[in-house]
């Protein structure tokens, strides 16, 4: 991506891009001013329309789409030379590495020679001066052989330790935004997302739906945490299958997930829940040990709509009210707070 050439035009597109980011309640930080400047630019239409879409869609612009679209329409060249030179890097100690292997063998066979050499020699015993420089030749072949294989041995810590900080750098990446057992995003991102929203006045344009599994206690206590794991996992699948864009499904804690569904209204979010319920309801899963079925995978769920004026805390107790209340009406129910 490249920015404006002259002071006068990046000041005048910044004057264009802060007053955007206010109106649509856009965080100030670093990654957003980039997006914003490059949409007043109008260098990367397909930004633009893409930044159009979800204004009209969430009133806003949420962090995931941004950090996305920013990924992909801004830093793709930047993050593309990375991991090219990431894996240049790696290429260059394989390299590094066959070579020394080579080294090393062809250090050890010219050893090998010498030492047979002299084991002829010996045989014949007709020259000491000789017999001296051979030996002597032969003890400075070894140390080299026993250097270069130490050397080799480096090599394969250093070829060890860099493939270990390349999987912790993928890792780390991952870590601060997804859930592990699951695949779903985690509280973290949640929370700031939901933040956004309910700055931002767009109240008519977001609802919440909360999910519990039911007697998950009394599941893990009967099969096994294992097992219990293993029904996380479904119904982490679940719902990454079932809620499309701008929906956001999220780990919430243990055996409790949420939905932020942007544009949604009560009726809305109720249909989405009532298909999610429906289909964690049908959820079968075998144990290995014994090949029994089991059918008894339910969940429980609560929505609430953001309200003008109400904070994150408010909107998840009324959503966590309307689930409680699912349970206590039998559970494997949706019911609105």
């Amino acid at each position: 991506m490249k920015f404006a050439k002259s002071t006068h035009q990046a000041a005048n597109y910044l004057r264009k891009a802060v007053p955007l980011m206010v109106k649509y309640n856009i965080p100030p930080n670093p990654l957003n001013y980039a997006l914003w400047y490059t949409y007043v630019s109008q260098e990367v239409p397909e930004l633009n329309q893409r930044l159009d879409k979800a204004l009209e869609t969430y009133g806003t612009c949420p962090g995931i789409v941004s950090e996305q679209m920013f990924r992909e329409h801004i830093i793709d060249e930047e993050l593309e030379t990375a991991d090219e030179f990431e894996a240049g890097l790696l290429r260059t100690v394989d390299v590094l590495n066959q070579q020394a292997v080579d080294t090393a063998q062809h250090t050890e066979d010219y050893s090998e020679i010498l030492t047979s050499s002299l084991e002829a020699f010996d045989d014949n015993n007709n020259n000491e001066p000789l017999e001296g420089i051979i030996r002597q030749l032969a003890a400075s072949t070894q140390a080299v052989s026993e250097t270069t294989r130490a050397f080799q041995h480096q090599l394969d810590a250093a070829q060890t330790e860099i493939e270990a900080l390349r999987t912790e750098l993928k890792k780390s990446r991952q870590d601060a935004h997804i859930d592990p057992l699951t695949g779903l995003f985690n509280r973290r991102v949640f929370d700031s997302e939901l933040e956004q929203f309910s700055q931002g006045g767009n109240s008519q344009r977001m609802s919440l739906i909360m999910i519990d599994v039911d007697h998950f206690k009394r599941f893990n206590d009967t099969y096994g945490h294992l097992m219990g794991d293993k029904v996380l996992q479904y119904v982490g699948k679940l719902l990454r299958e079932n809620c499309r864009q701008p929906v956001l499904p999220v780990r919430f804690g243990g055996e409790e997930f949420a939905v932020l569904a942007p544009g949604y209204n009560i009726a809305a979010a109720v249909d989405l829940a009532e298909a999610l319920r429906s289909k964690i309801e049908a959820i079968r899963i075998r144990q290995r040990r014994t090949g029994d079925v089991i059918s008894s995978v339910t969940a429980s769920f609560g929505i609430s709509q953001l309200q003008p004026g109400q904070s994150p805390v408010e909107l998840i107790e009324a959503a966590d009210n309307a689930m409680y209340k699912a349970k206590e009406n039998g559970r494997n129910r949706v019911e609105c707070g």
